[in-house]
């Protein structure tokens, strides 16, 4: 009797276990995209809000230094440009640079590169328009697109385009002392290149920097 009670007992211990398997597939079956779609969009909202705070952060840099410039030497009076260079005042920041190294946004100040925005996210489409009424009146136009791509169950990319029109601040009249240099211009290979004045020698010297410029 002892033992036919166990081997009763063990036939329903395996068929309790198969129907808690079936159970607990189903549930996750039904719960798993559940948490896959949570996840998603919590990642969706952190990539929304690291692109544009990336946005808006590069734009206030260039803004602020573009303003404190005095003339815009690239692009041209009515041109477009995927490189901006400003002249300023200060030889320790002339000329002021911004552009796109890597899918970074980059300022250069003189021959200083700072990186402006996340490795997080990817900058392309720099455009810059010289929109001056005159060389007296100086302004520019600046569009560029900031995008992340995400990967969880397939790659999802989230971009946003940002534009500002910005007018440099009226200064007294350009130093000039950069000006017996030669305006920049990009080499082959995209590398862009430029010259600073140095007083001491009154010389202008060779500054090159891989850069997307055309």
């Amino acid at each position: 009797m002892t033992n036919r009670f166990f081997q009763r007992r063990a036939g329903s211990t395996l068929v309790e276990l198969l129907i808690f398997a079936a159970l607990l597939g189903i549930v996750m079956g039904a719960v798993l995209p559940l948490l896959f779609m949570a996840a998603e969009d919590r990642l969706l909202q952190q990539t929304i809000s690291l692109v544009e705070r990336n946005g808006v952060q590069a734009m206030q840099n260039i803004t602020q230094r573009v303003r404190n410039g005095e003339r815009i030497i690239t692009p041209a009076l009515g041109m477009t440009g995927s490189v901006l260079v400003v002249q300023t005042s200060s030889g320790a920041i002339n000329p002021t640079i911004v552009g796109i190294n890597s899918g970074s946004l980059i300022v250069i100040e003189r021959v200083t590169k700072e990186i402006i925005t996340s490795s997080q996210v990817a900058i392309t489409h720099f455009e810059v328009r010289n929109t001056s009424v005159s060389d007296t009146h100086p302004s520019v136009e600046i569009i560029f697109n900031v995008s992340r791509t995400t990967r969880l169950q397939q790659p999802h990319s989230y971009g946003e385009i940002f534009r500002s029109s910005i007018t440099l601040f009226p200064n007294d009249l350009p130093s000039g002392a950069n000006d017996q240099c030669v305006a920049p211009f990009c080499l082959p290979a995209n590398t862009f290149n430029w010259q600073i004045y140095d007083p001491v020698s009154a010389d202008c010297l060779e500054a090159t920097l891989p850069m997307t410029c055309t």
